[in-house]
């Protein structure tokens, strides 16, 4: 009846589903640790799109940083659209997206719009308290006002991570349904471990991931 992947950066983050059977009313429910970053990210999932069988459905979970101050940790949310924040080209101390660069006529693998989506047929799915976002996805995180400034500028984002383009982009490549769930652990700018709550965040992940794939498999 048809597989769901789940993919998290770490062992720590996948954990949090731990309760999820394997199989739910026939669904197998398949889980990956994927690495952090979108290189590791893509490599995993081709890996393992190439070692078994196509999922029906992709699911990216994890924890998040927020540049909206409404977004306090443990705010479980959804990016509806991501991109690659840090993708692109200097020019001095400038940053031009590679949307902007003029390089879009030699690049076919990218969208129309540059933006990866979540579908719009999980969305549906989805309880209607948790937030629809804006995110962005880069290599090396957020931790300084001037880069948060810059991002904030030029995109508009809710949340930040490491992976959730990376995940969107394949996945709509592939033409296989994906969503990503994540729940905030930090505030994007200086980092301020002793503000971080990763245990919460983790927590009320792991509560809504668990809750929402029992309503698709169903």
């Amino acid at each position: 009846m048809g597989k769901i992947l789940v993919i998290a950066a770490t062992s720590r983050e996948i954990e949090c589903i731990n309760k999820i059977p394997v199989s739910v009313s026939g669904r197998e429910i398949k889980s990956i640790v994927g690495g952090v970053g979108p290189v590791s990210t893509v490599y995993s999932l081709m890996d393992y799109f190439l070692s078994f069988d196509i999922p029906d459905i992709v699911i990216n979970i994890g924890i998040a940083g927020s540049y909206d101050k409404k977004l306090s940790p443990g705010t479980v949310i959804v990016p509806v659209t991501d991109c690659f924040a840090d993708l692109g080209v200097y020019d001095g101390s400038r940053f031009i997206p590679l949307s902007r660069t003029g390089l879009k006529k030699d690049n076919d693998n990218l969208t129309s719009s540059d933006l990866y989506m979540a579908d719009s047929g999980l969305l549906k799915l989805l309880p209607d308290a948790i937030r629809h976002v804006k995110a962005v996805t880069v290599n090396a995180t957020t931790g300084s006002k001037e880069s948060r400034e810059r991002i904030s500028a030029e995109f508009n984002p809710d949340i930040e991570t490491m992976e959730g383009a990376a995940v969107y982009y394949t996945c709509n490549m592939k033409n296989i349904p994906c969503l990503g769930i994540r729940s905030v652990s930090n505030m994007v700018g200086p980092r301020d471990i002793a503000s971080w709550d990763i245990n919460t965040a983790l927590s009320n992940l792991g509560e809504t991931v668990t809750s929402y794939i029992n309503k698709i498999a169903i």
